[in-house]
């Protein structure tokens, strides 16, 4: 997983999700997701990078990419 940075979720779908994939509800689910785990990431099809991408706090994108 390719680590990416971005100052909030909002920031990191900006940034990196593809907009042709954008939903009305994707910022609410990412941002669920942000809390709940401390981190988000993105399918390789679904960002512009056409890589897995992560993005959160440190500690738990460590704990997830072991």
């Amino acid at each position: 997983m390719k680590i990416v940075k971005a100052k909030s979720v909002k920031d990191y779908l900006n940034r990196y999700y593809k907009k042709s994939r954008m939903t009305d509800t994707l910022l609410g689910t990412y941002e669920a997701e942000y809390q709940k785990f401390g981190y988000v990431c993105t399918s390789k099809h679904d960002n512009v990078l056409g890589e897995f991408i992560g993005w959160g706090k440190l500690e738990a994108l460590k704990t997830e990419t072991k």
